[in-house]
């Protein structure tokens, strides 16, 4: 983890994750990276775009870089290198763009927990975007969420098939790299059968990680939502990882009442792999 990107729009769920995101960097010995996409001001119908409006959203946004850099500085014990972006242009294109130039190995950014069916929509439609379409890995913070050490990273996963478990790789090395227990955590129906091809997506699982202290859970519920709030209240974790793809519990990212549950609701960092 050579370079972690905090996107941030100066919310205090933004400035929470800049918290998370600098501790991260100083764990890996990382650069951290602060960035800040404005939107081209609407333009004035008489006169146009003001170059002066323009040049005032930019230095707003670099000022308050500055102001949320020096907050981490005064923590920096570590010398954690921290370079601000400020860049006008569409959130996700300017992201994904930073993330290719600079060769960002993390996203992070924050979210509202607990926001309301309005704000839900509204706030952190950014962070789910993001987390759909960046191919690198990223972690949602809740606003309610501090840093600790991560011990236990937990999975939920729907494995039907050992080539659609391949995602177990990326899972496997964030817990070595955090010398972390993982927990694999598949959701079924209840009496529901079990194929050979998904006893066989277990074996697998098993197998790639016996080097790895681990633990799997073959969970019974109709409500996986629920299934897994159970769950966590019994075996608290420090991170969920989600797998933003078909094979997964949560079917898309954006398009089920489970992951937003998770996202909106959870207490818990998120950590999103592809």
């Amino acid at each position: 983890m050579k370079t972690i990107l905090l996107a941030t729009d100066f919310s205090p769920a933004s400035n929470n994750a800049a918290e998370y995101a600098f501790e991260l960097a100083k764990y890996f010995d990382s650069e951290l990276i602060l960035l800040n996409a404005y939107p081209l001001p609407p333009p004035n119908y008489d006169t146009g775009i003001a170059l002066d409006s323009v040049t005032d959203i930019h230095k707003a946004s670099e000022d308050s870089l500055a102001t949320l850099r020096n907050k981490l500085m005064e923590n920096n014990i570590n010398g954690v290198r921290i370079e601000c972006l400020s860049v006008m242009g569409s959130t996700m294109d300017v992201i994904e763009e930073i993330c290719k130039n600079k060769e960002v190995d993390l996203a992070v950014m924050g979210i509202v927990s607990n926001a309301g069916k309005i704000k839900e929509h509204l706030i952190g439609s950014t962070s789910l975007k993001a987390a759909r379409h960046l191919s690198i890995p990223m972690f949602i913070i809740p606003d309610c969420t501090k840093y600790k050490r991560i011990r236990k990273i937990s999975f939920a996963c729907g494995l039907k098939s050992a080539e659609q478990a391949s995602v177990i790789f990326t899972a496997k090395y964030f817990a070595k790299v955090f010398d972390a227990e993982l927990e694999i955590i598949n959701i079924e129906k209840p009496f529901e059968e079990r194929s050979e091809e998904k006893a066989m997506a277990i074996e697998f699982v098993e197998e790639k990680l016996e080097n790895v202290r681990h633990k799997t859970f073959i969970l019974a519920d109709e409500d996986a939502t629920l299934g897994l709030e159970e769950h966590y209240e019994q075996y608290p974790a420090d991170v969920i990882v989600l797998n933003p793809k078909k094979h997964n519990i949560i079917q898309t990212l954006l398009g089920t009442s489970v992951t937003r549950n998770l996202v909106f609701h959870s207490k818990l960092p998120l950590l999103i792999i592809h």
